[in-house]
């Protein structure tokens, strides 16, 4: 059941964004019956799958969506809408759900409510009218006795404003093959009190027993209104009896969504093929095991040292090689698209959209685009910030946007693609766009940076103060966004990713915020320097070039130190200064590395150069997590640790 459980959690998401983006594109075209069609058949499918699970009032939503959009389809007319969006708005509290339900195992308590209100709902918006129920002569006998047996659990003061209602259930004897499961109905029920459930007929002996012909009489007492009870079991009218109960009793109300307990998992679908590319690399590696062996055999016979060297150095090749392919193939399998951030991210700019009664058109490109599914996960929450930024105080009214004689429907564009190993990220909105002098004034207030400094900023260096931490330039604080609050939390999200953020904009034409990061954890070449007695990794796409000068060749300029390297004068920094180890080479030749710190070349001087290596760079974590000048850790084959160091970062 598990293994099912997580097969229905990928499923289950897949089929509401399949729904989600059909209906999407019937709010731009309500005639499009194909959409309407795939709608259709996601949801329908989506129904089916949580019947087999404990998720009855997700059921209960989605068969009211299903009717409805099969309402549509009959009618053969374009789709209303405020239909399609009542549609999108089930969509999204199941999504909700299915977030709830990966986390916790079952789905929350006022699910029952919500399902109820989100059916009836739907119900009210179509045409046809809402099916009736047989409304019956209340036969004494059934409620009174229900009424009797169930006195002490329902006696009891009570507020006689909420009156409880009785419902007698017949399911029909091949409800089962009607797609009606009477225990779901059961279990939607909100508020209920009491249940009796007993065989209508007498149970057969076991040989002639049927399991698909439902022999129950279902018997209960709820606090919820007639109203949700009726919208509850509107699907089986000709199988239910409603009656209000008068006495005013027991206000009690009880949870009767059982909870699955099953922790929350983290899963991958993944392709067949990468499964065997994996199995062949290991049998490579099993087979290069076998030859170190052997190489130990043939060293005990006593071969020539010179000829057992070139055999390890061979075997050490073809090793490197598969350990290789073996981390490029496991880097495919944890590739994921960002089509579900994606997905979610427009849902969230039509729901804020219609919040903030602005018109916007919403543009995604490179949703193929695959990324590690750490990073795929880690995006989400920032780039959320950012599209609630460029909505709330980007994009502007339309009303305001016509007297600045611009297009009402304000436009924002999310986009990603991969440049190397490395994936690029925009959202680009045309609004308001941000004010430099704005910013330097606020950022002068709250003494974020000097104000001489200001001064000679130029607007593009003064824009990225957005990013520093508590700066805002937002009037009034809002429940949705306000331009730069929290964007600093934005940039350690990604820079914690092993990325940087930027943002470009112009006054009145618009915002470009671009997030450039690692499509995966890949292995990072490193050089290994020494300081003194201590060892540092440095990543090598960092170092321009390595050089050895005499001591005599670097000369004082102003407070600082600096060399000649062909023709040019570059600014050297010890490494040991920075990282304050105290040591000092006394060695007559200097060793340098020269790297670019982001604003030009710099020569940073070691004591000495090691081995490159190649590592996976493990990120700082717990308490050792903001340790500033440090990325990473690795371990080296020793089994000692090696800090990875963040030159750009340490030389500021």
């Amino acid at each position: 059941m598990d293994e099912l459980f997580e097969q229905f959690m990928i499923e289950g998401r897949e089929l509401i964004a399949k729904a989600t983006e059909d209906l999407m594109a019937l709010e731009a075209d309500l005639s499009d019956a194909g959409r309407l069609d795939s709608a259709f058949r996601a949801v329908h499918t989506l129904k089916g799958s949580v019947a087999i699970f404990d998720l009855a009032p997700m059921g209960v939503a989605l068969h009211a969506a299903e009717d409805v959009l099969g309402m549509v389809r009959f009618a053969g007319e374009p789709m209303d809408l405020l239909v399609a969006r009542s549609l999108l708005s089930c969509l999204d509290q199941c999504d909700q759900w299915m977030d709830v339900v990966e986390e916790s195992g079952h789905l929350p308590s006022e699910a029952p409510k919500d399902a109820v209100r989100i059916a009836t709902g739907l119900l009210a918006l179509t045409a046809s009218p809402a099916p009736s129920f047989q409304d019956r002569p209340v036969d004494d006998s059934w409620l009174g006795d229900l009424l009797q047996r169930h006195s002490n659990r329902l006696a009891g003061p009570r507020d006689a404003s909420r009156p409880l209602v009785a419902v007698r259930y017949r399911p029909a004897p091949d409800c089962f093959f009607a797609g009606d499961d009477p225990m779901s109905f059961v279990r939607t029920v909100p508020e209920l009190l009491a249940l009796d459930m007993r065989a209508v007929d007498s149970w057969p002996p076991l040989e002639e027993f049927d399991p698909y012909r439902c022999n129950l009489l279902i018997e209960l007492v709820t606090a919820a209104s007639e109203a949700d009870v009726r919208a509850l079991f509107r699907f089986v009218p000709d199988q239910v009896e409603i009656a209000p109960v008068a006495p005013p009793i027991t206000d009690a109300a009880q949870d009767s969504q059982p909870s699955r307990g099953a922790e929350a998992r983290r899963t991958i679908r993944v392709d067949s093929l990468q499964i065997d590319r994996l199995l062949d690399l290991v049998g490579e590696l099993v087979v290069t095991k076998n030859g170190f062996a052997q190489l130990a055999a043939h060293a005990e016979t006593g071969m020539e040292p010179k000829a057992i060297a070139g055999a390890i150095r061979a075997v050490q090749a073809t090793t490197d090689r598969l350990v290789t392919d073996m981390h490029r193939a496991v880097m495919d399998v944890r590739m994921v698209p960002l089509e579900r951030q994606f997905r979610r991210l427009a849902r969230m700019v039509r729901e804020l959209a219609q919040r903030l009664d602005r018109n916007i058109a919403l543009t995604v490109h490179g949703e193929e685009t695959r990324v590690d599914k750490a990073v795929a996960d880690a995006l989400f929450e920032p780039l959320l910030h950012l599209v609630r930024n460029a909505v709330d105080h980007g994009i502007e009214p339309p009303e305001a946007r016509q007297e600045l004689g611009k297009p009402s429907q304000g436009s924002l564009a999310l986009s990603a693609r991969l440049l190397g190993d490395q994936i690029l990220i925009e959202i680009r909105d045309d609004g308001a766009g941000v004010d430099p002098a704005r910013v330097r004034k606020v950022a002068a207030e709250r003494g974020i940076v000097p104000s001489e400094r200001l001064q000679d900023m130029d607007d593009a260096g003064a824009i990225q103060l957005i990013f520093a931490p508590g700066f805002s330039t937002a009037n009034a604080i809002t429940d949705v966004s306000g331009r730069g609050v929290g964007m600093d939390a934005v940039k350690t999200a990604i820079e914690q990713l092993g990325g940087r953020v930027s943002l470009a904009s112009r006054r009145g034409e618009g915002t470009t915020v671009s997030l450039r990061l690692p499509a995966t954890a890949a292995l990072t070449t490193v050089l290994v320097v020494r300081v003194g007695d201590e060892r540092f990794a440095i990543p090598l796409d960092l170092i321009t070039e390595t050089v050895r000068i005499a001591r005599s060749a670097i000369l004082p300029v102003g407070l600082g130190r600096a060399f000649v390297l062909r023709d040019r004068t570059l600014p050297l920094i010890e490494l040991a200064a920075l990282l304050g180890t105290g040591s000092k080479s006394e060695a007559r030749d200097a060793r340098i590395l020269v790297v670019d710190g982001g604003q030009g070349r710099v020569g940073i001087a070691v004591d000495d150069f090691s081995e490159r290596l190649d590592v996976m760079l493990r990120p700082m974590t717990g308490l050792l997590a903001h340790i500033p000048g440090v990325s990473g850790t690795t371990l080296l084959g020793d089994g000692s640790v090696l800090l990875i160091l963040d030159i750009r970062e340490i030389i500021g």
